[in-house]
This record gives structure tokens, sequence and C-alpha cells, in this order.
């Protein structure tokens, strides 16, 4: 159930003034994401917000959720945007705070399933800044709109305990050593490569559009469809046995309910993007009550994800050779892909049972750690890992010697 917006009016004096004196003085100690979600609870207090979320900018272009209040924990690191991309990504390009009344009706909206921000589509964004620098993008989420020009001095003042922390401890190239579940498929080096579910939903324009949505969707859907079945025979000629999970994962693609579903939507009046948003949302909860079947969802919302690229025409996030795929649960689709494309290994926040992609990689022989806490506390785009899926361990920028020793 959403929790229903409090006017800034009517919150007592005393709550306001115990949220600002806890965000004055802070934590008292942490790790960067505990510290910001901290900061995020004072400040969904102080400015009668029921979601505050803070965007990290790191690797130059990417902002990276640190922090929150008001969704679940493991989305803290997962969920990724560019500079210019969504509503957060537009106000740290422009530099100037966005506010929004119903972010479904704007273009530059991105959908990330596991966020459903449908719940609240007023957005306030303000972008974070050390002087002239760019730090990251403070986000606050309400039920209903407008934010109010008092609501946003309001938040600017108070970002500014965010900014200084984010001065003081944001992590730039420590070497860390982090633990998890190995799939003994031995040792490999490599830099990461963090897995985004955001489904866009740009439509297609120009010399890519039609005039026939229908079309453009159902041959989106088509082209997925035979790419999902020339990547699952490369992968069963690789295999001395069938894997179950990578059966399953064909089998989605070839589910003809995913497009007569989205068929359904487009003539109730959606538009082909957000019909593949429901969709993905209407099977997740649809299998969530089956038990271990639950996690096909992951395939699901993967197999949508990549046909809603290919109708935006839209290049979907490929793999280079060399690196290690970093993900919260990891889709048999996705590892397929990524295998394809020459990924070497795999770090995964959940655990191994909550991925349908995890037999699938270690019957490719490709070396696995899964229950990796603080994953993404510590790994973003081109992060290097030393990865000994054996002994469970990830080194996080390597020292040299590191290094060294795992090219043995």
């Amino acid at each position: 159930m959403a929790t229903p917006r409090v006017p800034l009016q009517l919150i007592p004096p005393s709550r306001r003034l115990d949220a600002a004196l806890r965000l004055a003085a802070g934590p008292s100690s942490g790790t960067l994401s505990a510290t910001l979600s901290y900061l995020c609870q004072q400040l969904s207090a102080l400015c009668a917000s029921p979601i505050a979320s803070v965007y990290v900018l790191e690797d130059r272009d990417d902002l990276v959720l640190r922090g929150n209040h008001g969704f679940p924990e493991a989305v803290l690191g997962e969920v990724r945007l560019k500079v210019g991309q969504g509503i957060t990504g537009t106000a740290l390009e422009t530099m100037r705070p966005m506010t929004v009344d119903d972010a479904g009706v704007v273009e530059q909206f991105e959908y990330f399933p596991q966020l459903a921000e449908e719940r609240y589509p007023a957005f306030l964004a303000l972008p974070l800044l050390a002087g002239p620098r760019p730090r990251g993008v403070l986000v606050l989420q309400r039920e209903k709109g407008p934010f109010s020009e008092s609501d946003a001095l309001l938040a600017t003042a108070a970002s500014r305990a965010v900014t200084a922390v984010l001065e003081a401890q944001h992590p730039a190239g420590a070497t860390l050593l982090l633990h998890g579940g190995g799939n003994a498929r031995g040792r490999v080096l490599g830099a990461a490569r963090v897995l985004s579910r955001a489904l866009p939903r740009r439509q297609r324009t120009g010399d890519t559009s039609s005039e026939d949505p229908h079309s453009d969707l159902m041959n989106a859907f088509t082209a997925e469809r035979e790419e999902v079945r020339a990547l699952a025979e490369r992968a069963r000629s690789s295999l001395p046995e069938r894997v179950r999970e990578l059966e399953e994962a064909a089998t989605v693609a070839e589910d003809r309910r995913l497009q007569e579903r989205a068929v359904e939507h487009l003539t109730a009046g959606l538009p082909p993007s957000l019909a593949l948003e429901r969709i993905a949302a209407e099977f997740a909860r649809t299998l969530a009550s089956h038990g271990p079947a639950a996690r096909r969802a992951v395939d699901v919302e993967a197999f949508l994800g990549a046909v809603a690229h290919r109708y935006a025409g839209l290049e979907p996030l490929r793999v280079r050779r060399g690196e290690l795929i970093v993900a919260v649960h990891l889709s048999a689709l996705s590892a397929l892909r990524a295998w394809a494309s020459g990924a070497v290994g795999a770090l995964c926040a959940g655990a191994p049972e909550d991925s349908t992609g995890a037999p699938v990689l270690a019957a490719l022989g490709v070396p696995c750690a899964f229950g990796v806490r603080q994953l993404f506390d510590a790994v973003g785009n081109g992060t290097r890992i030393a990865l000994d899926s054996d002994a469970g361990e990830i080194y996080v920028n390597p020292t040299a010697a590191q290094a060294a020793s795992f090219r043995r």
C-alpha cells in the first residue's frame, strides 16, 4: 500500500525539527550506501516525501542508486542511468532541478520494474554539486504533485549534507576483499560490467519507424525470438548434457502468451513500450505465488526488455570479451548473451537459487560468485575484479601483485 502524502504544513514541527537534527548529525558509522540511506530517511520525513533517493555520479557518466528510503534495499547499486537518461539523468545533464507531476507521461521517464515507480509519479530531481563539480542527484517522489517552490528550497538546503558525504566518503580505487559463494569454476581477472534492468520507453522515430506500431512490435518479438533460438542452440552444442534452466529460458521466448498479451494492450490503447512494462509486471505477480517457478519472472523480464530495445531501435547492452557481469539476480537469458559475447565471470548480490543464470554459467564453465554482500558499494562499470570462484573471494581493484597471481 502506498504511503499517503502528508502536506508539509501538516507535519508536526517537532517531527520536522527531529528530522533536521538527525540530518545534520548524520549516522555514526557505516558504508557509503548505509550513510546515504540514513540521510534519505531523514529527508523523506523532512520533505514529506515517501521516496527519497541519492544517485551518485560514477565513471564520468553513470548515475548509480547508492542511497534510498522507500524502495527495497536490493535495488541499491543495481539501478543505473546515464547522464541525460531519464528525469534523473536530465537534471544532472542540465545542472538544473526538474519537477514533474506525472512521470508516466514524460518522454524522459525511464522505467525500472524492480522499483514500480508508477506508484509515485511526482518527481523532484536536484543535481548535487560540489562547487561547479557534479556529484549526483537527489530525487524525491510522491503520489501526487506538484512539488512547490518551498519544497525545492527545503530539499536544496537539506541536500548539502548529502553532497558533503559524497565528498568525504565516496570510494575511488580502494582495494577491497569481498566474499561470496563460488561455483568452483576457477579464477579469472577482468573488468566489471553492470547489467541494467531498465526497460526503455522511447518510441521509434525517423527511419526506424513505420506507421504501424503493432507491426513494429511483432517484428521485434520475432527478431528477438530468433536470436534466443540461435544462442540456445550454440550453448547446447557446448554442453555435455541438458541444462533445465537453459531449456526453460528458451521456452520463455517461444511463449506466445507474451505476444498475445501485448496485442491486447495495444488494442486497449497502450503504447508498445508501456505494454511491455505491464506484461513484465503481470507475469512477475502471477509467478510470485508459484514457489521455485517464481524466478522465471527474471527471464520473462529479460526477454521483454530485449524486445523493448529492439522496438525502440536501441542497441541492447553488449558485454565485451573479458568482462565480468554484475547483477543482483541473473537471468538465464542474460547469462546466455554474456557467455556468447565472451564474458569471463559473473558476480551476483543475490543467492544462486534466485538466478536462473547460475546453473547455465556453471555448466558452461564460467566462474561465478553469489551472495556477495556490499557488491554494489564497491563495484561499478569498469572496476577491475579478480575472482576466485573456488574460494569465493573477490578482489576489487586488485594490487599489481594480486593481479599477477591470477594471471599465472
